[in-house]
């Protein structure tokens, strides 16, 4: 098969790490670590003792079941601790789930999940991808197509998505669509056959159906578009820390920089948790966030065609961004000067692989003054160069690359970003140019970026689990909106405007907006005074990123994923809420956050958790083409009342650079 395609991605470049991994994680120092190779290896072994697992089950999931949280908090180093995995399990057709206290070396419980599908897995796509390259009918549409030599075709099995009118009743499918190898678009990306897809039950690797949409668009033998001419030799620009540098990292990714201190935690579903985020306020370790993580990716596609209509992914809960997370290039993702770190995560044999180099934590001097001041009397400038701490994993799905930064800075604000890069989803057109006579119709849902390439219009929806806990975990959400009001009559002005706060009581999305007059949306501690009387808190602040989703609420792609209606949600606390498209969205409907809002609890003064979604409509151009530049979307967390004055002002003048 061509290195070109998904499967490859998928495949290809994962088996080379998922044997068993030699390196192994230390001891666990800390509740929230995660599963050490010997850990996972005990619970795969206490389930076979037990006879609730054999060679030939599968582990979609193996992770550390936390603590509660009250038993996180009150934990001081020394003390011991329970140590607990959560086991998901596939066998002939049917999922399981486990509960290993590993503590007391012993199966906690077990369960049938009945309906339920975890995660597609390496041998399933594997499986997938061959049996339509050896079905008959596939064989068959391929020849009537006009291609006789199947070893120059690639078959891409992807997540089917759930659309209740099809058939297929609870079987487990994936969509498999076929690339010709023999006039490639570029040496990463082949074309696309457009008419012909399979469906196949990744239990069973049967081909349940053969689908052909006339006409079948075969790529032609034209010429990609010439390379630009390269631009010559830059001279390095680099990011250095001459005297050392100023972050430490302890135990199993215990972080320390300026007066930040947090805990990482590889996880094969979401990428990277960050734990116990707190700030060093004058020697108080203020807690700021409990948890922090990436909780799901939507990307809707928006062509109506065969093979492109079903495209509707939920690649954390389908596909995993840690099990996908990609091996950074040094002095390329990241400065040369980072820390690089392995990740460790389970595998679907009950093993671990590892990623090298998957994580990387590095400072860098942004080129701006984290604050200014000239003094017109006496010449002087007072300054301190803005320096933040970031932290970062680039997960690879299929043509897309994501780079998931969590940025620190001497403020007191933590700010969000997601970029996404790689290569365009395309399809293949006849269109070569815009005056062809199909143009109009081929371009109808997406652009011309080469000749006879479209590629289609999507939605790219980027959601967060923030468990903010504002110097403890009860707390209140209040939006402040700006409301225009007329001046006093003695004023010169005729009119002002004011800030409005209103406490949200119950559960659901935020349905207020950033656009048009804008509003404050603003976490605080209803339970404490700072020495100003502030009650503190922190601002969730919008930077770039604010779509939320067009489709009909009925659409099954949007009843998937129906926390992309709105920038925000917030609910109650609670251990088993987690993903805000539910625990197992492959094939799954009205699921995640609107169930977990159903019930309307209060959340006035209560253990909450924040939902936000960065969400960016992507209108593809020619400039997407052949490489996409990376697009910055995000949010920042930042300090509404919750210090007595800036944290930075506290910044020594001869800062190390």
């Amino acid at each position: 098969m061509s290195k070109k395609a998904w499967i490859l991605i998928l495949a290809a470049a994962l088996l080379s790490r998922i044997a068993p991994a030699a390196a192994q994680l230390a001891a666990p120092d800390f509740p929230l670590d995660a599963l050490t190779f010997q850990e996972i290896s005990r619970t795969v072994s206490l389930l076979k003792q037990a006879g609730l697992a054999d060679d030939q089950t599968l582990f979609p999931t193996i992770t550390l079941s936390e603590p509660p949280k009250a038993d996180v908090l009150a934990w001081r180093p020394g003390q011991p601790f329970a140590r607990t995995a959560l086991v998901i399990m596939r066998r002939d057709g049917r999922t399981t789930e486990a509960v290993v206290d590993l503590s007391a070396d012993r199966v906690a419980s077990h369960r049938a999940l009945p309906d339920v599908q975890p995660s597609i897995m390496q041998d399933e796509w594997a499986r997938a991808a061959d049996a339509v390259t050896s079905d008959a009918r596939w064989r068959n549409a391929m020849r009537e197509a006009g291609i006789d030599d199947m070893s120059e075709v690639t078959c891409t099995p992807m997540p089917a998505g759930t659309f209740p009118q099809e058939s297929y009743g609870g079987r487990r499918i994936l969509r498999v669509t076929c690339y010709d190898d023999r006039h490639p678009l570029s040496p990463h990306a082949s074309r696309s056959i457009e008419g012909i897809l399979a469906i196949v039950d990744a239990d069973t690797g049967e081909v349940i159906d053969v689908k052909v949409e006339q006409p079948v668009v075969i790529p032609s033998a034209i010429s990609p578009l010439p390379a630009s001419d390269p631009l010559p030799a830059q001279k390095p620009v680099v990011n250095t820390s001459p005297q050392g540098t100023n972050i430490a990292i302890t135990g199993n990714w215990q972080v320390q920089w300026q007066n930040w201190s947090f805990h990482l935690r590889p996880d094969r579903r979401s990428g990277l948790i960050v734990s116990l985020v707190r700030f060093n306020d004058r020697g108080n370790g203020r807690l700021i966030a409990y948890q922090m993580a990436l909780a799901e990716l939507f990307v809707p596609y928006m062509d109506p065609g065969l093979g492109w209509a079903t495209r509707n992914y939920l690649d954390a809960g389908e596909l995993g961004l840690g099990y996908l997370v990609s091996t950074l290039a040094e002095g390329r993702d990241c400065p040369a000067q980072s820390y690089y770190l392995d990740m460790l995560m389970p595998s679907d044999r009950g093993g671990m692989f590892k990623a090298d180099r998957a994580l990387c934590i590095f400072e860098r001097a942004t080129g701006n003054p984290a604050w200014r001041h000239y003094d017109v009397t006496t010449g002087e400038t007072a300054a301190r160069p803005d320096v933040e701490l970031v932290v970062r994993t680039i997960p690879t799905i299929g043509n897309y690359d994501y780079v998931i930064d969590y940025v620190f800075s001497s403020r007191g604000t933590v700010t969000v970003r997601a970029g996404a890069t790689g290569i365009d989803a395309v399809k293949t057109v006849g269109a070569k140019n815009l005056a062809s006579p199909e143009a109009a119709a081929d371009t109808r849902y997406g652009a011309l970026v080469a000749p006879e390439t479209v590629a289609p219009y999507h939605d790219h929806y980027f959601a967060f689990r923030l468990d903010l806990d504002i110097d403890g975990p009860e707390n209140s959400f209040i939006t402040e909106r700006f409301v225009p009001e007329k001046a006093p009559p003695a004023s010169l002005r005729t009119s002002l405007w004011r800030l409005q706060p209103e406490v949200m009581r119950t559960e659901g999305p935020v349905t207020g907006s950033h656009h048009g007059a804008g509003e404050i949306w603003r976490v605080i501690n209803p339970n404490r005074r700072t020495g100003l009387g502030y009650h503190p808190g922190y601002e969730i602040m919008p930077e770039h990123g604010t779509a939320t989703s067009l489709l009909d609420p009925r659409d099954p792609a949007q009843r998937r994923a129906a926390f992309s209606k709105a920038t925000l949600w917030v609910t109650r606390a609670k251990p088993d809420e987690l993903y805000p498209a539910g625990d197992f969205p492959v094939a799954s409907l009205d699921d995640g956050l609107p169930r977990f809002a159903a019930d309307g609890a209060a959340i006035e003064n209560q253990d909450l958790v924040f939902w936000y979604t960065i969400g960016f409509r992507h209108v593809t151009r020619p400039e997407d083409w052949p490489i996409l530049p990376t697009m910055w979307h995000g949010f920042m967390l930042r300090p509404y009342g919750f210090f007595d004055s800036d944290p930075s002002a506290a910044l020594r003048p001869d800062t190390a650079q």
